[in-house]
């Protein structure tokens, strides 16, 4: 009897050890998926046009009430933590909303580019609005204030700036918000045509670093970051950066960035570069609205389109409106599955559910599959709602996370997806 006993707690044991099953099923491996890449031809007149679009207005694109929501938002009783876990004091919240100089709103009327990566806040600081730290899918990296991360080299329309002048509220291309003042710097006239008009190159490694014609470090810029084409030689494209000065406009500086970590732009959409600039967005951070430079999903979208002259919005739910968009609504899984599969095109479609974007890549092993930069899947013990965290760019099918227990099963991908955008209106 006792080895009976002795046995069935050994078994129990080597249960309770067995390895949990992972949740990524394929490596990030996109090799053979790119075999199915067909070439596009892209329109950059659209892509040039939203792009400068804060050089050609006179006034900001929203009206002052609705630009300047996060007042009136973060003014209210919900709880926000700081960096330390602690509750902001609502006299703190206060305070830094009385800096927001709303009375000059669209006062300043000049334009300006941004001298480095930068982060597009909601208010005027950098610290963080973390809510709800205590429970799944909130608090790190959920920062409630960050808007989303800006390339070097982005213009912006200034509209007004903080009452001691050391953030600016601008318009990008994409949004409005507030960045420091010395993260950019204004332009005149001759200066915004002269980078407006140039050809341009793209960047196509990610983390790329940018030195002076005598190799003096100036910093680190992202994929998708554009910069002014001037010359050329055998390893080096040349282009040139605003820098900071005492004078009211800035002064360019030259810089060389290698060839193999960028292009001349648009770079064309085929299976070999979609293959490189894929590999460069596999693996890396997840990034709430580019928290701490990272990515999120709409933001990996955004700079893989972006290196081949297709511009997409900054969300997910205007992504989806960029293009031809069909509706899955309505469908069971198998019949969402079929429609993707029959309509999505490798490397150019998105799929589309509420809060998340996907570029579909094609079909491996009869499933449509996708790459998207996920923060988690949503899990449910027992009652008790839980994240298993990702939180990087990843391969995957639909049903990612299926083969796991404690996956809640209507959280599920396929289950959550609303429609697929077929093509962007600007392939021709």
């Amino acid at each position: 009897m006792k080895t009976i006993i002795n046995l069935t707690l050994l078994l129990l044991l080597f249960a309770g050890c067995a390895p949990k099953p992972q949740i990524l099923l394929y490596n990030n491996s996109i090799t053979s998926l790119v075999q199915e890449v067909n070439p596009q031809s892209i329109n950059m007149e659209y892509f040039d046009s939203q792009y400068y679009m804060p050089w050609h207005i006179t006034s900001m694109s929203l009206d002052k009430q609705t630009a300047s929501w996060a007042n009136q938002h973060f003014d209210k009783e919900n709880k926000y933590y700081g960096e330390n876990i602690l509750p902001w004091k609502k006299e703190q919240i206060q305070k830094i909303i009385n800096t927001t100089n709303f009375d000059d709103y669209n006062s300043d009327d000049r334009y300006a580019i941004t001298i480095r990566n930068e982060q597009l806040r909601e208010l005027p600081t950098i610290k963080p609005f973390f809510e709800q730290t205590n429970l799944p899918g909130e608090g790190y990296p959920f920062d409630y204030l960050q808007n989303s991360r800006i390339h070097i080299n982005t213009p912006l329309f200034i509209s007004h700036f903080s009452d001691d002048g050391s953030w600016a509220f601008v318009q990008n291309p994409f949004s409005v918000g507030w960045i420091p003042t010395g993260s950019l710097v204004v332009l005149n006239k001759k200066q915004k045509e002269s980078f407006e008009n140039s050809k341009k190159i793209v960047i196509s490694r990610d983390d790329t670093p940018i030195y002076t014609k005598d190799q003096r470090y100036i910093t680190k810029v992202k994929l998708g970051a554009i910069f002014p084409y001037v010359r050329e030689d055998e390893l080096f494209y040349y282009s040139y950066i605003f820098i900071n000065t005492l004078q009211n406009f800035g002064k360019k500086i030259e810089v060389r960035i290698l060839k193999n970590n960028a292009g001349v732009m648009p770079i064309t959409f085929n299976a070999q570069n979609v293959l490189k600039i894929s590999q460069q967005l596999l693996d890396k951070k997840y990034g709430w609205g580019g928290y701490l430079g990272n990515r999120d999903c709409s933001a990996m979208t955004k700079d893989f389109m972006a290196v081949f002259g297709i511009w997409l919005p900054r969300n997910s739910a205007a992504q989806k409106n960029a293009g031809q968009y069909l509706s899955l609504k309505g469908l069971t899984p198998k019949e969402k599955e079929k429609e993707i599969l029959k309509n999505g095109i490798p490397f150019v479609s998105l799929i589309y559910l509420k809060g998340h974007i996907m570029l579909y890549i094609g079909e491996k092993d009869k499933k449509a599959m996708v790459m998207h930069d996920l923060w988690g899947i949503r899990t449910d013990d027992g009652g008790k709602e839980g994240r298993y965290v990702i939180g990087k760019t990843i391969i995957s099918t639909l049903y990612i996370g299926k083969n796991l227990s404690d996956v809640d099963v209507n959280s599920l991908l396929i289950n959550k997806i609303e429609g697929i955008m077929i093509k962007p209106d600007i392939m021709r």
